[in-house]
Protein backbone atom coordinates (compact mmCIF):
# COMPACT_ATOMS: atom_id res chain seq x y z
CA UNK A 1 0.00 0.00 0.00
CA UNK A 2 2.63 2.01 0.70
CA UNK A 3 4.38 1.72 -2.88
CA UNK A 4 0.79 3.11 -4.08
CA UNK A 5 0.52 6.26 -1.81
CA UNK A 6 4.27 7.30 -2.59
CA UNK A 7 3.89 8.08 -6.41
CA UNK A 8 0.62 9.51 -6.00
CA UNK A 9 2.09 12.95 -4.55
CA UNK A 10 4.33 12.86 -7.24
CA UNK A 11 2.34 12.35 -10.08
CA UNK A 12 -0.15 15.28 -8.22
CA UNK A 13 2.54 17.65 -8.49
CA UNK A 14 3.29 16.93 -12.20
CA UNK A 15 -0.10 17.67 -13.22
CA UNK A 16 -0.70 21.17 -11.34
CA UNK A 17 3.01 22.14 -12.77
CA UNK A 18 1.46 21.54 -16.20
CA UNK A 19 -1.43 23.90 -15.96
CA UNK A 20 -1.03 27.71 -17.29
CA UNK A 21 -3.28 30.70 -17.03
CA UNK A 22 -4.91 32.23 -20.36
CA UNK A 23 -7.45 29.75 -20.74
CA UNK A 24 -8.38 28.41 -24.56
CA UNK A 25 -10.32 29.79 -27.57
CA UNK A 26 -10.84 33.15 -29.16
CA UNK A 27 -10.14 36.16 -27.39
CA UNK A 28 -12.79 39.06 -28.59
CA UNK A 29 -11.30 42.04 -30.02
CA UNK A 30 -13.00 44.75 -27.15
CA UNK A 31 -13.21 47.58 -30.19
CA UNK A 32 -15.76 45.16 -31.88
CA UNK A 33 -18.25 46.42 -29.05
CA UNK A 34 -18.09 49.34 -30.95
CA UNK A 35 -17.90 48.15 -34.87
CA UNK A 36 -21.31 47.73 -36.68
CA UNK A 37 -23.18 44.94 -36.40
CA UNK A 38 -22.32 42.30 -39.26
CA UNK A 39 -24.49 39.23 -38.26
CA UNK A 40 -26.84 37.84 -40.85
CA UNK A 41 -30.13 40.02 -40.66
CA UNK A 42 -32.58 36.28 -41.33
CA UNK A 43 -30.54 33.89 -39.80
CA UNK A 44 -28.93 32.83 -43.72
CA UNK A 45 -25.45 32.70 -44.76
CA UNK A 46 -23.80 36.06 -45.54
CA UNK A 47 -21.64 36.08 -48.80
CA UNK A 48 -19.99 38.68 -50.84
CA UNK A 49 -21.45 40.17 -54.17
CA UNK A 50 -18.79 41.55 -56.56
CA UNK A 51 -18.82 42.29 -60.02
CA UNK A 52 -19.05 39.15 -62.33
CA UNK A 53 -15.76 40.07 -63.91
CA UNK A 54 -14.17 39.77 -60.64
CA UNK A 55 -15.52 36.78 -59.35
CA UNK A 56 -12.22 34.84 -60.10
CA UNK A 57 -10.46 37.01 -58.15
CA UNK A 58 -12.01 35.50 -55.08
CA UNK A 59 -12.07 37.23 -51.35
CA UNK A 60 -9.35 39.90 -53.20
CA UNK A 61 -12.74 41.35 -55.52
CA UNK A 62 -13.65 44.63 -53.99
CA UNK A 63 -16.99 44.28 -52.01
CA UNK A 64 -20.16 45.78 -53.67
CA UNK A 65 -22.52 44.47 -51.41
CA UNK A 66 -23.15 41.74 -48.81
CA UNK A 67 -26.07 39.44 -49.77
CA UNK A 68 -28.05 36.46 -47.44
CA UNK A 69 -29.28 32.91 -48.33
CA UNK A 70 -32.09 32.04 -46.04
CA UNK A 71 -33.31 28.53 -47.71
CA UNK A 72 -36.21 27.10 -46.62
CA UNK A 73 -37.32 22.77 -45.81
CA UNK A 74 -39.30 23.43 -49.51
CA UNK A 75 -36.91 24.34 -51.63
CA UNK A 76 -37.45 28.15 -51.46
CA UNK A 77 -34.53 30.56 -51.30
CA UNK A 78 -34.53 34.44 -50.48
CA UNK A 79 -31.71 36.29 -50.79
CA UNK A 80 -31.39 39.96 -49.30
CA UNK A 81 -29.08 42.65 -50.16
CA UNK A 82 -27.37 44.72 -47.89
CA UNK A 83 -24.40 47.43 -48.19
CA UNK A 84 -20.99 46.95 -46.68
CA UNK A 85 -22.34 47.96 -43.30
CA UNK A 86 -24.89 44.96 -43.71
CA UNK A 87 -27.63 47.72 -43.61
CA UNK A 88 -30.36 46.71 -45.83
CA UNK A 89 -30.91 47.75 -49.33
CA UNK A 90 -33.86 49.12 -50.94
CA UNK A 91 -33.44 46.99 -55.00
CA UNK A 92 -35.08 49.50 -56.94
CA UNK A 93 -32.30 50.00 -59.30
CA UNK A 94 -31.46 45.88 -59.47
CA UNK A 95 -33.21 43.92 -62.16
CA UNK A 96 -36.55 42.10 -61.55
CA UNK A 97 -34.79 38.68 -61.98
CA UNK A 98 -31.74 36.71 -60.92
CA UNK A 99 -29.98 33.66 -62.26
CA UNK A 100 -29.59 30.97 -59.21
CA UNK A 101 -27.17 27.76 -59.87
CA UNK A 102 -26.95 25.05 -57.82
CA UNK A 103 -23.25 23.46 -57.54
CA UNK A 104 -22.34 19.92 -56.88
CA UNK A 105 -19.03 18.14 -57.17
CA UNK A 106 -18.82 14.42 -57.48
CA UNK A 107 -15.98 12.60 -57.99
CA UNK A 108 -14.55 15.66 -59.59
CA UNK A 109 -17.58 16.45 -62.15
CA UNK A 110 -18.96 19.54 -61.11
CA UNK A 111 -23.04 19.73 -62.02
CA UNK A 112 -24.76 22.84 -62.12
CA UNK A 113 -28.09 23.09 -62.14
CA UNK A 114 -29.81 26.70 -63.11
CA UNK A 115 -32.78 28.07 -61.05
CA UNK A 116 -34.79 31.27 -61.64
CA UNK A 117 -35.15 34.33 -58.80
CA UNK A 118 -37.57 37.60 -59.36
CA UNK A 119 -37.32 40.56 -57.22
CA UNK A 120 -40.06 41.01 -54.62
CA UNK A 121 -40.19 44.04 -53.31
CA UNK A 122 -43.06 43.59 -50.23
CA UNK A 123 -39.63 41.94 -48.45
CA UNK A 124 -36.97 43.62 -50.63
CA UNK A 125 -35.21 40.35 -51.37
CA UNK A 126 -34.78 38.08 -54.39
CA UNK A 127 -36.97 34.75 -54.21
CA UNK A 128 -37.50 31.83 -55.79
CA UNK A 129 -37.23 28.17 -55.31
CA UNK A 130 -33.75 26.18 -55.90
CA UNK A 131 -33.81 22.68 -56.96
CA UNK A 132 -33.02 19.67 -54.30
CA UNK A 133 -29.24 19.40 -53.99
CA UNK A 134 -28.22 15.87 -55.16
CA UNK A 135 -25.21 15.86 -52.94
CA UNK A 136 -23.65 17.37 -50.04
CA UNK A 137 -21.66 20.26 -49.57
CA UNK A 138 -23.12 22.28 -52.53
CA UNK A 139 -23.10 26.13 -53.57
CA UNK A 140 -25.69 28.30 -54.60
CA UNK A 141 -24.43 30.98 -57.15
CA UNK A 142 -26.65 33.82 -57.77
CA UNK A 143 -26.34 36.81 -60.51
CA UNK A 144 -28.00 39.68 -61.08
CA UNK A 145 -27.47 43.53 -63.08
CA UNK A 146 -28.18 46.85 -61.11
CA UNK A 147 -28.62 49.01 -64.52
CA UNK A 148 -24.81 49.15 -65.23
CA UNK A 149 -23.30 46.46 -64.07
CA UNK A 150 -23.31 42.47 -63.54
CA UNK A 151 -22.83 41.17 -60.28
CA UNK A 152 -22.34 38.05 -59.07
CA UNK A 153 -22.16 36.22 -55.57
CA UNK A 154 -21.56 32.83 -54.28
CA UNK A 155 -22.85 30.77 -50.94
CA UNK A 156 -20.18 27.76 -50.36
CA UNK A 157 -19.97 24.68 -48.46
CA UNK A 158 -24.02 24.61 -48.30
CA UNK A 159 -25.59 21.25 -46.55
Amino acid sequence: MKRLLLPLPLLLSSILALAHDGGHGYIPDENRLYMPDRSPRQGGVLARVVLASDAVKGSEAPLIYNAELVRGEDGDVKIYLYDADVATLRLETLSAKAKGSLRTVKKGKVKNVPFELSLDKSIWAYVGKAPKASRKPYAIEVSFGDGRRELSGSFEALD
